[in-house]
């Protein structure tokens, strides 16, 4: 005797692996422990009287950053970080703002990355990056239950720990200079970050400035004032002291523009700037990595309810 076929909707039943991928990423117990990590993070801000907003999920000009491609949707553009709608806020109310927002970079996949990823995201006026920077350590603290100190570590200091001179770097093999920077940064530096204690990198060289101000160190070089932070070789937080100069940043865009094909200025933003954004520091945190380092888990499609290849079902 054969086993009746079940029809759905006039098609056969699915396959046993189309079944299993509907299921979720995460299990049930990591969704509950990342649940907690939000209500603590909810309740820390609130406590420090910054203000929970939504921002967008479709912009309609690009956030333009080195290395990072914007997905384009319908005309608009998906964020790659909640950036320029909480700075437009700080801008319109001077409040002190926070999101836990989606997220989407295009081309980013691997253990540590994910096409779509929510970002914690945060200003405080009147604050400069070395402030921030001590509340970013609380924060992820509070999250993953880490302890252990922190340690502050120049970027060219990091390059002679590791035997590194940046000055010797130039172009080669189809690399401009900055990308040849940046994979030796995460292939030779960034695995050294962050053992045993929080790592916050400062003083980025100013052609990594991205939107933080310029300031000189202490050997008189122009250097951006921008932070990550590290913890086990996982970089999990960037911030700047903002650039407030509407002029320099418009151009820092203008210069990014070429590398991002199809895409266009945030005119929203940058309007904003000319009519002023008030003294302000930001950073960004990537909320699904540091929840991975809490719990132990390998990857952040671990902490998802719905990774990128579940989000349709297969």
């Amino acid at each position: 005797m054969h086993e009746p076929r079940v029809e759905f909707c006039g098609l056969q039943a699915p396959s046993s692996k189309l079944q299993a991928a509907w299921r979720p990423s995460a299990t049930l117990a990591t969704l509950r422990a990342r649940s907690a990590m939000v209500d603590r993070v909810r309740r820390f801000f609130t406590e420090r009287g910054a203000l929970e907003v939504d921002t967008p999920v479709l912009q309609d000009g690009a956030n333009l950053d080195h290395g990072v491609q914007p997905f384009a949707v319908a005309g608009r553009f998906l964020p790659t970080s909640p950036e320029h709608p909480l700075k437009r806020l700080v801008a319109a109310y001077g409040q002190d703002v926070w999101t836990l927002a989606p997220a989407f970079r295009s081309g980013e996949r691997g253990t540590r990355h994910q096409p779509e990823f929510r970002m914690l995201e945060w200003y405080r006026v009147g604050w400069d990056d070395a402030r921030l920077a001590d509340e970013t350590v609380a924060v992820l603290e509070l999250i993953t239950g880490l302890g252990g100190g922190t340690e502050r570590l120049a970027w060219h200091d990091a390059w002679s720990r590791a035997g590194l001179d940046p000055a010797t770097v130039g172009p080669a093999d189809g690399f401009s200079r900055e990308e040849r920077l940046d994979l030796l940064l995460t292939e030779r530096i960034e695995p050294g970050l962050g053992r045993g204690c929080w790592t916050v990198l400062t003083d980025y060289p100013a052609s990594g400035a991205a939107q933080a101000r310029l300031r000189r160190d202490a050997q008189g070089r122009s250097v951006a004032a921008r932070f990550e932070i590290y913890r086990d070789g996982i970089e999990l937080a960037n911030g700047y002291h903002e650039c407030v100069e509407a002029a320099e940043l418009r151009a820092r865009h203008q210069a990014e523009l070429p590398a991002h094909p199809g895409c266009r200025l945030d005119e929203g933003f940058h309007a904003m700037m000319a009519d002023g954004l008030p003294d302000c520091a930001g950073v960004a945190v990537g909320f699904d990595r540091a929840v991975m380092l809490g719990l132990g888990l390998r990857t952040v499609a671990e902490t998802m309810a719905f990774a990128w290849d579940q989000g349709a079902g297969g």
